[in-house]
């Protein structure tokens, strides 16, 4: 299983929204079988260490010595097409365009009058209050209200699209939280990059024991390498529909996981995988969330000054957990990053 298959797999998955657990359960069973078979037995997460910064190198220090693992919006990425998602403007008006229209209303008002009602498929997605309340109206109007409530609401929507959207597109970047792992603690790349130029540590997790018992309300993946941004036209009108205030059932359950895993093609040398938070939160507050999980092993890169290594040996000695130390080994053939147990001197 690659991440190729996983792609695969997860983008055949749409369940809606509020469907039964056990429906839910069996509809992303797949995922987990294939989470079981491709999560390697250890991830990394490079952390930067900055000795001229008081405040971030306390901060990185007490999350290692606390077990904290932050994960942050992504909006915080150096990458500004991370998460980013993709929508169809023109085929969304498109749709408002020819849904809203009085012809459709009257034959729901028709419909209706013979006793019938709405489908289980349109229940299921408003709130009772909604539908009901839509139901009287369309029952109650006139034709001509119904043409002045029909365009009024239709221009009120397609205004609203090109306003909301690009607003919207955004604040999903704020709908979960993420935490990134790599599969290797050997990437001079990632070394140089993520914890500043081997100045840094990283932290060895292993999390296939959570794939059974699950961390609360966040799930781990690897990031899918694609050059297709995917498309999320569905998600944002949801999305778009929630945020005034109408509680409208998403047709795609797992839309928040698509959208927070999909990253451009020229970033597979990451290795990534990523722990999505996904507890219920406020868009609009930055704040990093906090995830509890003790690392098995810390590795020292190979430029840490010794004094700051010094103190996080006796953190990793308190803890139990393995010391390494990085190096450059002169005589290898590839340019990859070294490791070895470290000696405390």
């Amino acid at each position: 299983m690659d991440r190729y298959e996983f792609a695969k797999r997860l983008k055949s998955i749409n369940v809606s929204e509020g469907v039964a657990p056990e429906i839910l359960y069996q509809s992303v069973l797949p995922i987990s079988e294939a989470l079981i078979k491709m999560m390697p037995n250890s991830l990394f997460r490079y952390r930067p260490i900055d000795s001229n910064n008081k405040e971030k190198l306390e901060q990185q220090i007490n999350a290692f010595k606390n077990d904290k693992i932050y994960a942050v919006t992504a909006d915080k990425f150096n990458d500004p097409y991370d998460t980013l998602v993709r929508y169809d403007i023109d085929a969304i008006k498109l749709f408002v365009k020819n849904s809203v229209s009085l012809n459709t209303l009257l034959q729901i008002k028709k419909y209706l009058e013979e006793g019938n009602d709405f489908p289980d498929t349109i229940k299921q997605m408003y709130p009772d209050n909604y539908i009901d309340s839509f139901k009287k109206q369309i029952l109650t109007c006139d034709v001509k209200s119904m043409e002045d409530v029909v365009e009024k609401h239709k221009n009120q929507m397609l205004l609203s699209i090109d306003f909301w959207f690009p607003l919207l597109a955004q604040i999903s970047k704020r709908f979960v939280t993420i935490a990134c792992f790599c599969e290797t603690v050997q990437s001079i790349v990632m070394w140089s990059h993520y914890a500043n130029s081997h100045q840094g540590f990283a932290l060895e997790y292993c999390f296939r024991p959570t794939l059974s018992k699950g961390i609360e309300n966040c799930g781990i993946y690897p990031v899918i390498y694609d050059d297709e941004r995917i498309d999320a036209s569905i998600y944002m009108t949801c999305s778009l529909l929630r945020l005034n205030g109408i509680n409208i059932k998403n047709p795609d359950a797992l839309s928040h996981i698509k959208c927070a895993l999909h990253k451009a093609k020229l970033w597979e040398y990451e290795k990534e995988w990523r722990m999505l938070n996904y507890s219920p939160r406020d868009v609009f507050d930055n704040k990093a969330t906090e995830i509890l999980f003790k690392p098995s092993a810390i590795y020292y890169g190979a430029q840490m000054e010794s004094s700051i290594k010094e103190q996080l040996h006796q953190i990793a000695h308190n803890k139990g957990i393995k010391e390494y130390e990085m190096y450059i080994d002169y005589s290898s053939k590839t340019y990859e990053m070294q490791y070895r147990p470290y000696v405390h001197k």
